[in-house]
């Protein structure tokens, strides 16, 4: 056990000290009420001195159990804790997250977040990021292993996903009290384009090239999941077969999850596995499950990068019930002596 603000002791040792010297200070001045005479013999009988003892152990029991109480509160300002230096080492497997954000996979991309969190935390110790595209590509969340902010924006993008789809249903109405424009609008920020959208493979090889160190560090093991159903329209700069390519040139596999229906399903499937990634279904309700056992058998080796973190966990529960104690065992005698 550790003391998180030890000084608190320093001040309450003294300040319990003398309010234990006060306490049992002698006291055998006549202070006040009615003097009695010859009570000496009253003194003298058995009885008196049965009752005196007691009184006096109890008044000492008193006044114990008063400093015991007041010394477990200082002990409670003191923060008892528990410390724990947890020390994890950082894989060196990168993943990011590359979502198609356009209309057309809006319900895909909406059981995928709650899906991507738990393959988030499924996968703990590897960094993520977060890459979506339209017509053009955003790094939404650079890699990091803070896993709260990928987790939140997560939960913002399936926001987004909900009021999109609630505006594909109702209609495009301003002043429509169901949708919150502010989150709709927030995953097409910096995707639209002027001519076309769903540009599938400029969404692959932007989120290729969003790996730091890409070029030049190639023990790194790097991966993306990549959601799309591959409509695309308008021309893009990059195929998605010239996507995967690069990929593979890069040694980065690719893990693609796809709806129903998807489009020229045959050729992107193949472009996708000739990463040495993966393809699945959304449909199928064991695609997550096999998504994160295939992810961890992928290779990775010791970095020599660790991260330290101080975990601290306040433990004032036995000294509170002390404390408790004692001003139950005061209660009793109080009641005893009649106070």
């Amino acid at each position: 056990m550790a003391l998180i603000n030890p000084w608190v002791l320093y001040i309450g040792v003294p300040v319990i000290i003398v309010l234990c010297l006060i306490s049992f200070k002698r006291k055998d001045a006549y202070l006040e009420g009615k003097k009695v005479a010859n009570t000496s013999l009253i003194e003298e009988t058995a009885y008196f001195k049965k009752l005196y003892r007691e009184y006096k152990l109890l008044k000492a029991a008193v006044v114990v159990c008063i400093m015991i109480a007041i010394a477990m509160c200082f002990v409670m300002l003191s923060r008892p804790a528990k410390i724990d230096t947890i020390t994890e080492e950082i894989r060196n497997r990168d993943i990011f997250l590359c979502m198609d954000i356009s209309d057309s996979v809006d319900d895909l991309n909406l059981d995928m977040c709650d899906e991507l969190k738990k393959v988030v935390q499924e996968l703990d110790g590897e960094r993520f990021g977060i890459s979506i595209f339209n017509g053009q590509s955003v790094l939404l969340v650079p890699l990091t292993t803070d896993y709260d902010y990928v987790l939140n924006s997560l939960d913002s993008l399936k926001e987004a996903f909900k009021d999109s789809i609630k505006r594909n249903e109702e209609g495009f109405d301003y002043f429509n009290q169901n949708i919150d424009w502010s989150t709709y609008y927030y995953k097409y920020e910096g995707t639209l384009a002027e001519e076309g959208s769903s540009f599938i493979g400029d969404g692959l090889a932007s989120a290729l090239y969003s790996f730091p160190d890409l070029e030049t560090n190639k023990d790194r093991s790097r991966m993306i999941i990549f959601t799309t159903d591959n409509e695309l329209n308008g021309e893009p700069y990059v195929t998605v077969e010239e996507a995967a390519a690069l990929c593979k040139k890069n040694d980065v596999k690719v893990f693609a999850i796809a709806p129903e229906n998807v489009t020229d399903e045959n050729t992107f499937r193949t472009a996708m596995e000739s990463t040495s990634g993966g393809y699945y279904k959304a449909t199928s309700s064991k695609a997550y499950k096999q998504l994160v056992e295939d992810i961890k058998k992928t290779k990775t080796s010791r970095t020599g990068v660790e991260k330290k973190e101080t975990k601290i966990t306040d433990q004032p529960q036995k000294w509170f019930v002390w404390m408790l104690l004692c001003f139950g065992v005061y209660l009793v005698i109080c009641k005893r002596l009649k106070f």
